[in-house]
Order: structure tokens, then sequence, then C-alpha cells
């Protein structure tokens, strides 16, 4: 028999929303803006579908920020919620490729809503949305908060080193919104599960960044000597390593994550327990998404059928901490997609699965910069 999962039925998730850039970029129109690619791979288009089964993902057009995605995502979940825009009490924005430190961009997203709430940024890189979706949870059952919107939002295309085919192929702009609040009538075994898992595991190869991306033009703090025209801070690209060890780490990481917050360890999950074993027949899992073979080997270890590992990174790419959001979002307003390979290589997308809806145990895994990683989880 499986442990009781504890609900929090007087907390719950009460909307969703999101907004990607506009330009949609296939892989045939990245491959100009890519250097260093090594032609032994084969041809540009089919290497990067094959690699990371994505095929294409949004850009920002002139224009679009994290803040103007951000208050788009952010608008539609509380439109989704119901809740009245004065009844938000906090905004947490999760991101580092902000435009604006301070103020910031938390700031500009928070005004739209309303003109008094308390808001912050949140920067864990990829897990940076499920960590400030713990931190919502903490601050609404705790009554600090009525409700908290949550927005996971990145213009990656901002720090992405184009001249690193590993990296440039997989990053994109995109916002995802969700909102987190008191309820009157939840029903027991419902609501926010009590608990969350929020770890880290450090290594010096691991996902880096080593100086903030906040770019300052030079005009902003005045003249100096051989800087007319550049940025008083150089901006640091995005470093990250790849190859297997790096798909392996996020798959036991992401799979060490869910099982705990199911009451269970890896050992359980290697050992076939049959407690476990049903609880994760009933999970709904929406993974970050860095990689599209990392959620196919994540759906394996984890022994969940296709249907119920929910996917966008066909047509996202990897958007950092707006990917479980934007990926939430998809699941609860459209539904899931599947990969089939073809001959070549390559793969053909197509619908499955359902929406999301009322009585589905939902989890949110994660691993991001750092590395991060964690998972938080609820009933609809």
């Amino acid at each position: 028999m499986a442990k009781p999962l504890p609900f929090v039925p007087e907390v719950g998730l009460l909307g969703t929303g999101s907004c990607l850039g506009s330009r949609r970029v296939d892989n045939a129109a990245l491959e100009p803006l890519v250097g260093n690619y090594d032609a032994s791979s084969g041809s540009f288009a089919p290497w990067v579908e094959r690699v990371t089964h994505i095929q294409e993902r949004p850009f920002c057009a002139e224009g679009e920020t994290v803040a103007t995605m951000g208050i788009a995502a952010a608008h539609r979940a509380i439109e989704a919620s119901g809740v009245p825009k004065e009844e938000i009490d906090l905004v947490l924005l999760c991101s580092f490729t902000f435009t604006e430190l301070y103020p910031g961009d938390c700031v500009d997203i928070a005004r739209s809503i309303n003109p008094r709430c308390g808001t912050v940024n949140v920067s864990g890189g990829c897990a940076g949305s499920v960590y400030g979706t713990a931190m919502a949870l903490a601050m609404v059952r705790a009554g600090h908060a009525r409700n908290v919107v949550v927005i996971g939002a990145e213009q990656l295309t901002s720090v992405t080193d184009f001249d690193d085919p590993i990296t440039a192929i997989l990053f994109s702009d995109g916002a995802g919104a969700l909102v987190v609040g008191r309820r009157r009538d939840g029903a027991p075994g419902t609501g926010f599960l009590d608990r969350s898992v929020l770890k880290h595991d450090y290594a010096p190869t691991n996902i880096t960044m080593s100086n903030a991306n906040v770019t300052v033009p030079a005009r902003v703090v005045g003249p100096a000597p051989g800087r007319r025209h550049r940025v008083a801070v150089e901006r640091q690209a995005l470093a990250m390593s790849g190859g297997p060890r790096v798909l392996r780490n996020a798959i036991n990481a992401m799979a060490e994550v869910t099982v705990e917050l199911l009451g269970y360890t890896m050992e359980d999950l290697k050992a076939g327990d049959p407690g476990l074993r049903s609880l994760l027949d009933q999970v709904h899992l929406v993974p970050h998404q860095a990689n599209g073979r990392i959620v196919d080997g994540l759906q394996e270890r984890l022994g969940l059928p296709e249907e119920r590992v929910y996917r966008t990174v066909y047509f996202t790419g990897n958007m950092s901490a707006a990917t479980n959001m934007v990926t939430l979002d998809h699941a609860m307003r459209t539904g899931n997609h599947r990969r089939r390979e073809r001959e070549d290589g390559t793969g053909e997308i197509t619908p499955c699965g359902r929406r999301l809806g009322p009585g589905d145990l939902v989890v949110l895994a994660t691993i991001g910069g750092g590395y991060l990683y964690g998972a938080v989880g609820f009933r609809l």
C-alpha cells in the first residue's frame, strides 16, 4: 500500500498562463546564426533535431523582453484564476536574463498587476520557477500572502553564445506563470503537497555564468577612457557542458526529487516498491526540458507512459525558468505531444494524451544552473 500523500487543501493552483517570443526560428533558420558547427556531423537541421528533438523555438522580436512576456503570461494566469488583481499580494519573477536589476523587471510586472504588492527576483537558472512555486506555497500557507503570482521568464537569446553549437541550438525566449492562492472550498486530498524537495549538487563543471548579464550602457555611468560606445559591464555568456554525463545527471536528479516528493527513495524505485509504483501510476509529470532525450530518459527511469509526461520541447526549446511554467500552461489548455522517429532519425510530432484536469496529481520537476534541482506537486 502506498504511503498517504499529505495535501494542503486550502492552498491550490488557481490559474496558469504563458507567452512566447513572437519569432519562430526553425532549425534551418537557426543555422546561419550558429558558428563553429562541425559539418562532419551531417546536415545542420536534421542533426539538431536528432540530438535535441527540437524542431523550432521562439525568439524575442524587437521590443519584447522578460518584462513584456512576463506581463502577458501573468495576466493570462490571473484571468484564468478569477482572482481580483488587488488580491495579489506578491509577485515572484524567476529569471536570470532580466534587463534591469533594480527596480527590476519584477517591478514592471508587479506594477501592471497591483501597484502596492510585494515583488522580488528569484534567480535559480532553470530551477527558478520550481523554487519560486515552493516559496509561494510557503507564503500562502503561512498566511503572509493571500495569492502569489510566480512567473518564469527568460530571454535566453540575450546570453547565448552562438559560436558554441552545443548550447546555441537549445535556448529560446518565453514566459509562463501560475497563481498560487488560498481556497475556501478545497476538497480533502487536493491542493498542494505539504512538502517540496529543493536541492543542489555543486561541481565546477556544471552550468555557470560568472558575471551578471545585465549590461549597462556607457552613457549611464558617464565617459571613461576607451569606453565611449561600449557597455560598462561586459556581458558573460552562459557556459555549460554537454554529452552523456550531463544527460544522465539531469535524468537521475529529476527522478530523485520526484520519488522523494512522493515520500520514497531511489532505492525504492530500483527495488520496484509497490507503494511507490501505485503513486507513480497516478503522476502527471511536467519536467524541465533542456533536451528531448532527457525527458525520454526520465520517462523511462520512472516507468511512466508517454501521455503522462508532458512535452513542449519540440516547439519551444529550452526556456530555462520558463520551461516548467509554459509546459504546465500548455498541459492545462492544450494537452500533450509525442515524437515518433522516422527512418532518417528525425521525428514526427503528434498530439497524445489529454489536458490536465480535476483530480490529476501533477509533479513539476527541474534541474538547472549550479546544479539546483527540485520538485513541487499538487492535485487539481
